[in-house]
């Protein structure tokens, strides 16, 4: 049908008089003279126009990504000389973490974790010293120091013995060690010659040169060859793995020598006291007592460094470093709380304004099925370029944005979805 502009005209007017009616009932001192027959034009007040209201409740499109609660926690080393090498690795990806759980132990940890036990035995041999000070040394008891003092140097030597029955038991494993290692660089020549020998005498088997029995004996001792070699491997392993006990067999002797000096030490000391007790020599003692005390809680302080803690309750998202291998830039790990996500919507810096705190959201992917609803929880004070773009050629590529963050109503369909990206609608 076509336009008809009398129609139209009398449309408006109708529109115009109703509204004027509506008004005047709520209470309104709006007066309207209608005159179809051509009396003056209608009075209007002014109204939003369709595609303004279309336009007030059109959602406001946007691409984001998606990040845990608190956003991504990214776990480095300790810093400030210590080894950035990891030693063992606790958690793996995937994993749920507790505030102070340890997820890493730094190869720094033995060294000072010896370092620690050197300083608690010191801060033990002060405490003695000031106790034997204290108390200071009658004249009848100087005979039983002394006798203490024998008894303590008789186990000292007794030490000493197993000190040198371990130094030799461990001399005793290395020789042996090197004899079966190079009964395996024997084993290996021979397996290398008689692997030649098999090869050789296959090929001159095939122009009909030897005989197979010829070739059959050589394939033999090729294959017997293989067998001793991996027998010889066996032992060389085996050897290895004595040595390391005699080792540690060694160094629990050397430190019962270091104990059993550490307590002739202190009982000599005892006995050189005197039957007076000065106070300058109880604050010496005492000064010597807190300065072991402070060493070893530095010592405790610098071994707790060495086991990274997790700082949240929260899951490891990515892990960048494993055992043995030397922490770079990305540092160990990323830790997430990925029971509740977040999106942070790119907002085009001309539609932001429609965006409050509150509003609703939609959020879809491809990765997920359905869609995830959520809230406005807060917007961004800064205008920059966006870092999330699309693959839609159609899609502007270059625009400046304000970053929003949504806060999902559910996160379980997303928990392992952390920097997705994510097509938002949000409701203004």
């Amino acid at each position: 049908m076509s336009s008809n502009p009398l129609l139209n005209s009398s449309g408006t007017k109708l529109v115009a008089a109703v509204s004027a009616i509506a008004v005047a009932v709520t209470g309104g001192s709006i007066f309207l003279a209608t005159n179809p027959i051509g009396g003056s034009k209608p009075q209007t007040t002014e109204t939003s126009s369709p595609e303004a209201k279309k336009e007030e409740t059109t959602p406001i499109g946007a691409l984001g990504r998606l990040e845990p609660a608190g956003e991504v926690f990214k776990i480095a080393p300790p810093a400030g000389g210590f080894s950035s090498r990891i030693e063992k690795l606790l958690v793996k990806e995937g994993d749920k973490v507790k505030p102070g759980q340890p997820i890493a132990v730094m190869d720094s940890y033995q060294s000072l974790l010896a370092a620690a036990k050197q300083a608690e035995a010191q801060v033990i041999q002060a405490q003695t010293q000031l106790e034997g000070v204290r108390a200071g040394a009658k004249s009848g008891d100087i005979g039983a120091q002394r006798a203490a003092i024998g008894t303590e140097q008789a186990q000292g030597m007794q030490a000493e013995g197993e000190v040198r029955r371990a130094a030799a038991d461990l001399q005793e494993a290395e020789l042996k060690l090197q004899e079966k290692q190079a009964a395996k660089v024997r084993l290996k020549a021979e397996l290398e010659k008689a692997a030649w020998d098999f090869n050789k005498y296959g090929e001159l088997f095939n122009k009909g040169a030897v005989s197979e029995s010829e070739w059959r004996k050589r394939k033999l001792d090729f294959e017997s060859s293989q067998q001793d070699l991996v027998e010889g491997e066996k032992v060389v392993a085996q050897a290895e793995k004595t040595v390391q006990q005699r080792a540690s067999s060694l160094g629990a002797a050397q430190a019962g020598v270091q104990k059993a000096i550490a307590r002739v030490a202190s009982e000599n000391q005892r006995l050189g006291s005197v039957a007076e007790v000065r106070p300058t020599d109880i604050k010496q003692a005492e000064a010597q007592v807190l300065v072991a005390q402070s060493n070893f809680e530095k010592a405790k302080i610098e071994l707790e460094k060495a086991v990274v803690k997790s700082p949240i309750p929260a899951t490891v998202l990515k892990v960048y470093a494993k055992d043995n291998e030397s922490v770079g830039t990305t540092g160990i790990m990323d830790l997430g709380i990925t029971d509740q996500m977040y999106v942070m919507a790119e907002v085009d810096e001309n539609s932001i304004t429609k965006v409050s705190v509150g509003n609703r959201a939609i959020v879809k992917s491809d990765a997920f099925p359905g869609e995830i609803s959520g809230k406005v929880e807060r917007i961004g004070a800064q205008v920059r370029k966006n870092a999330v773009t699309s693959a839609d050629p159609a899609d502007k590529q270059d625009i400046r944005v304000v970053e929003v963050k949504i806060r999902l109503d559910d996160s379980s369909l997303v928990k392992g979805f952390t920097n997705l990206q994510v097509k938002v609608a949000i409701q203004p």
